[in-house]
Parts: structure tokens; C-alpha cells; sequence
């Protein structure tokens, strides 16, 4: 516009005013006098775009372009607008073909090229346009955080971490890149990251019922039920009626055994109109808790949610408790696909697992332990040597672990990292044998401090580290704790394998071995193999505790394992149910069953699921007979 007209510097006074409504009308009242003038209808575009009029502003676009065919400005100008407005054909449209990532524009236009790709679920192309983009400019903090959502988009997870974590680091401002930071750093199991990206996105959007949302159920991952429960209450007080909120609340009420608060909460969601596919499932829930297992199935089989993970793993264990096999299988068995459907790279986890536990048996022999640099010696460092508890998923351990922690000269630290980070420190398991005394000490202080991050406790107290398939890396142990003690739960191989099929875990590496029968068998096989030959190369101090005695006289069957520990007789040992009642939280599947009477249902369970079970029974026969079960 080489001179304005009085009614286009009106518009422009207006405009620096802040009086958008006075701008557009003197604008457009300066086009009757000037229809054929481009800038002054991009202007008048621009302006009712601010205000919110998307198709008045997009129109004066297209007739300004209209008016001057090669104008880049104009151009983006109605791809923004069109963008805004949700029409990605007239976006794409506007911006044309090619990239020319050499100029500012030329990179704004390819960015919102790659934006289209992935709005239209072209996600292989919109990430592949938004690489080249940070390429270009790795100060190009946008493109990182598109890269990052189209990698999520396509289950590229460590990628989409990468490309999320560098455009906070660029803008830590960018409450939607926290957001997606915090759910790829929660796939891959590193809460605390997760807890910490979801904290910020909450910091810079409070009133953002989905960031509580994801936050909440992080928190609830790592197990701080107190802060899920006020962010979920948050989210709940912006949107009474999400139906996923109230589940999530509800699935933490049944977790933390606080059944009155479950009830209170289903009422308050009926009253609040929160649809059915939210409550069936809480309801189902609350009845089986209550034993009103007929009434529960029907719940949960009522529930709308067809193809619902939640729902057909509550099917299946009611069934399961109602001595319904077939039907019981078949809701696990349909459960388990679709874990398999919504995480496409846990067969690749599950096998790099199992491989794993391969390159340990194949380094585990008396030669290699004999070549140890130093012989493995008890440092005395002022600590006692904690006892680790291991034993094969779902064989009793933490029914037993409750029962530890009632004893006031022990205390439990439930399925924590901090001796598989403490081995990472070290680095490959190649090193074991080349450690120093210095070194050790040094692991052994990193350990420790762990520990004491984890579970503060008294001095004299018996630290019991539990970890199930930690029995895989006993070797390390054994050079860091040589006088340590190792409790080993046993229970009938076949109930193991069936308990892990059709228990529902966090899908780490091991656990991704459960979603199949089959696959679950050979890791049942392969952890007892490497255990018991670990047993055979060091001198482990190794007390076993059979589940099935266990629940048949559990006194008979602690008072030894006490001695074995150090540890005085203390009938609290006994008190389960007063043990799981004091703990704040139970982490792992069985959080619900360590609070009821100890019960037998579950020895033998097997039996139910003989036709289920025959393909696998071969590789666990032997164990079976090793072990003294029958089949």
C-alpha cells in the first residue's frame, strides 16, 4: 500500500489500538475504494483471523492472492489461516510443491507441509520432513517437536523422547511438548522423567484436565499414590464427567485396598453423569471385591467397551474365580492380543530378554568365575549384607515379602532398579571378573546409596532386596555381597507360567514374555536353568521357600527361613493382612490378593487348565520333576 487512504491509516491507528472490530470495518470500507489492492486486503485478512472470523479472513486471502498469484506472504498467509480452520487440502493447496529450506519462509512452508502429512496420519511422511527441517536448523525448536509427535505417532519411542527432549531444552515453554515428552518417557518406563515433563506441562497449563490426567497416572506408576490421587482429583474438579479420569481414580482406590472411597466415588460419577463405559468396569471391580463374583461378571460383561484391556482382564479373573476355565482363557488369551496389538515391539523386548539370560549362562562357568581378578571378599563397611529375595514371577514373593515386613528387624525394597543401576554403572557383565577391591567398594557405596534413597532404614536392619528375575544377574551380586543371603520362592512350575499369562504386568523387557504361553514357558526355562547353574558355580547361601507350604502352615515354613536370616521369631511374621494394611502401597499384581486370608485356591490351579496348558506341559515337566511336583 504506497498511500494509504484515510480509511486504511483508520484501520491501521484501530488495529495498534487494539480495537480489532473497528480496524476490520474502516478496512474493508477502504476496499470499496481500493478492491484491487492485495496488501490492504491481507491486511484486513490478517485482521479477521485475529478475531477469530477464520472463513472472512481466508476469503480476503484468497482474493489478495488472486490479485498477486506470486506473493509468498499472501500464501502463508492463507495456509495459516487455513491450517487454523482445520481444511489441510486448502493449506497444502496455498503452500505448493517443493522445499526451498534455505530462507526463513521457505523452512515455515515445509513445517507446515510436514504438519499436513501428519495431521492426514502420514506420519512416516511427516516425520521424514521434519528430520530434514531440524537438519536444516537444529535451533528450529517447532520441527523438533513435530519430529517427536509424528515419531510417537509411529511407535518410535526412543526417537520420539530424542526429538520431544530437545525442543524443551530449545523452549522449555512448550506445555504440548512437555505433554508428549512426559507419555513417551511413561512408555518407556522412566516415570520419574515422565512425572517430571508432566509436572512442567501442569506448571505452564494448570487448568489442563488431560496434562492431570497423564500425570496422574504416572505418578500411579511409580507408585506415588498421594500425588495421582491429588492430580486425578484435580482433573476430576475441571471435568467432572471424564469417563478415563474416574476410572483412573477408581483403579487407584481398588490398588491402595480403599474400597469405601471406590464405592463413594462410583456414586459421585452416577450423580455426575459419567458415562457407563467408566463405571460398568468400576462397579465390576467394587462387586468382586465384595465376593459378589456372579453379579461382578455380569458388570463386566455388560460394559460397552468391547475390545477394552481393563474389561477383559476383569472378565477373566472373576471367571478364573468362578472356576470357569474356558471362558476365563479366552478373555486373557483376547487381553494378551491385544497388548501385543497396542505395543508392536514387545516380541523384539521379549526376545532380546531371553538373549540376555543366554549370554549369562554362556558366561557363567567355573572357569570364568576362577579368573576373577580378586576373589570375591566381604568388605566391611559398617552395613549388613542385605538378603535378596528372587524366584520366578507369581510364585509367592510377595505374599512373602508382606509377611518380611512385619518383622521390626527387616524391611522390604519391593521390585526397585537399584542393583540393576548399579550394574549399569559398572557397565558390560564381561567386567565382573576384572574388578578391583577399589571398584567394588565403589558399586557397593553406589548400592547403597540407592538403597537408602529408596527405604530409609536403622542401622542392624536387614535390607531384603526384592526382585524376582534379579536371579540373572546373581553374579554381580555374588562380587558385591559374597556373605549375602538369597531367598528363593518356589511354587509349581505350571502355576507359575499359567499365573503370569493371565496376570496383567507393566510390559518390561522380561514381561513381554507373558502375553504368550509358550513364550512364558521358555522363560520359566531359561531362568531356572541359569539359577540353578549360577548355584552350581558360586557358593550362594540359598534358602527356598515353597508357596504351597507356605500356604498350608506358614509358620512351619518361616521359622526356618528366620534362622536362616538372623532374624529373632516374631509373630508378626504371621500377620500378613496387618503387614499389607500398614504398607502404603503393594507394587505388584497381587496387591489385592495379600490382604485377604491365606487361601489355597490358588495351588494347583493348573489343573483347571489342562487343555489349555498341554502344548507347553514339555518344557516344564522336567522342572517338575526336579522340583518333586506332580503333573
Amino acid at each position: 500500500m504506497s498511500q494509504p487512504s484515510p480509511q486504511a491509516m483508520r484501520a491501521m491507528e484501530r488495529a495498534r489500538a487494539g480495537d480489532l472490530a473497528g480496524a476490520i470495518e474502516a478496512g474493508e470500507a477502504a476496499l470499496i475504494a481500493a478492491p484491487r489492492d492485495p496488501g490492504l486486503r491481507t491486511f484486513v485478512g490478517v485482521l479477521c483471523c485475529r478475531s477469530g472470523a477464520l472463513a472472512r479472513g481466508i476469503g480476503h486471502f484468497r482474493e489478495a492472492l488472486a490479485l498477486a498469484p506470486g506473493d509468498r506472504m499472501i500464501r502463508a498467509e492463507l495456509a495459516r489461516a487455513s491450517l487454523a480452520a482445520g481444511d489441510l487440502d486448502a493449506a497444502a493447496s496455498a503452500i505448493g510443491e517443493g522445499e526451498d529450506l534455505a530462507t526463513p519462509q521457505g523452512r515455515e512452508f515445509a513445517r507446515m507441509a510436514a504438519h499436513i502429512a501428519a495431521q492426514r496420519g502420514e506420519a512416516e511422511d511427516g516425520a521424514a520432513r521434519y528430520a530434514r527441517l531440524t537438519q536444516a536448523d537444529p535451533a528450529d525448536f517447532e520441527s523438533w517437536q513435530g519430529l517427536g509427535l509424528a515419531r510417537l505417532a509411529l511407535g518410535e519411542v526412543e526417537g520420539a523422547a530424542d526429538a520431544l527432549g530437545r525442543a524443551v531444552r530449545l523452549q522449555p515453554r512448550l506445555a504440548l511438548a512437555q505433554l508428549a515428552l512426559g507419555r513417551a518417557l511413561a512408555r518407556l518406563d522412566r516415570e520419574a522423567e515422565a512425572c517430571a515433563a508432566f509436572a512442567e506441562a501442569d506448571a505452564l497449563d494448570p487448568d489442563n484436565a488431560a496434562i492431570l490426567f497423564e500425570l496422574g497416572r504416572a505418578e500411579m506408576a511409580r507408585w506415588g499414590f498421594e500425588r495421582a490421587e491429588a492430580a486425578l482429583l484435580r482433573a476430576r474438579a475441571l471435568d467432572p464427567r471424564q469417563g478415563a479420569t474416574v476410572a483412573a481414580l477408581g483403579d487407584l482406590y481398588e490398588r491402595t485396598n480403599r474400597l469405601d472411597d471406590l464405592a463413594r466415588l462410583i456414586g459421585e460419577a452416577e450423580r455426575d453423569g459419567v458415562g457407563e463405559d467408566a463405571l460398568a468396569l468400576l462397579r465390576a471391580r467394587s462387586l468382586r471385591r465384595q465376593g459378589r463374583l456372579e453379579e461382578a461378571l455380569a458388570a463386566a460383561e455388560a460394559c460397552p467397551l468391547e475390545d477394552d484391556a481393563l474389561r477383559l482382564q476383569t472378565i477373566g479373573e472373576i471367571a478364573d474365580r468362578l472356576n470357569d476355565a474356558p471362558k476365563a482363557f479366552v478373555a486373557f488369551e483376547q487381553l494378551n492380543t491385544l497388548l501385543l496389538k497396542d505395543d508392536p515391539g514387545a516380541d523384539a523386548r521379549a526376545l532380546g530378554f531371553r538373549e540376555t539370560i543366554r549370554s549369562v549362562r554362556r558366561l557363567t562357568t567355573p572357569d570364568w568365575f576362577a579368573s576373577w581378578r580378586t576373589p570375591p571378599l566381604a568388605i566391611d563397611d559398617g552395613r549388613r549384607a542385605p538378603a535378596f529375595l528372587y524366584g520366578f514371577p507369581r510364585s509367592g514373593t510377595t505374599l512373602l515379602d508382606t509377611m518380611l515386613m512385619g518383622h521390626p528387624d527387616a524391611v522390604v525394597m519391593e521390585e526397585e532398579h537399584a542393583m540393576q543401576r548399579t550394574m549399569a554403572r559398572m557397565g558390560p557383565a564381561e567386567r565382573i571378573a576384572t574388578l578391583s577391591e577399589a571398584e567394588i567398594a565403589d558399586l557397593r557405596a553406589h548400592y547403597w546409596r540407592e538403597v537408602d534413597a529408596i527405604v530409609p532404614h536403622a542401622p542392624g536392619q536387614l535390607v531384603v532386596d526384592k526382585f524376582p528375575l534379579g536371579l540373572v544377574g546373581v553374579a554381580f551380586v555374588h562380587r558385591l555381597f559374597p556373605d549375602a543371603r538369597y531367598i528363593f520362592a518356589e511354587r509349581h512350575p505350571c502355576d507359575c507360567v499359567l499365573s503370569c499369562f493371565i496376570t496383567r504386568f507393566r510390559l518390561n523387557d522380561a514381561m513381554a514374555n507373558c502375553l504368550r504361553l509358550a513364550d512364558a514357558a521358555r522363560l520359566y526355562d531359561m531362568a531356572l536353568d541359569v539359577w540353578a547353574h549360577a548355584r552350581s558355580v558360586f557358593p550362594l547361601a540359598v534358602h527356598t521357600i515353597r508357596y504351597e507350604r507356605m500356604v498350608a502352615d506358614v509358620e512351619a515354613e518361616l521359622r526356618p527361613l528366620a534362622d536362616f536370616l538372623g532374624l529373632s521369631w516374631d509373630e508378626r511374621l504371621v500377620d500378613h493382612r496387618g503387614s499389607a494394611a500398614r504398607r502404603a502401597y503393594i507394587s505388584s499384581p497381587s496387591y489385592a490378593q495379600v490382604t485377604e486370608p491365606l487361601y489355597k485356591r490358588a495351588a494347583g490351579r493348573w489343573t483347571r487348565y489342562a487343555d489349555q496348558m498341554a502344548p507347553v506341559l514339555p518344557i516344564l515337566a522336567p522342572w517338575c520333576e526336579r522340583m518333586g511336583y506332580s503333573l
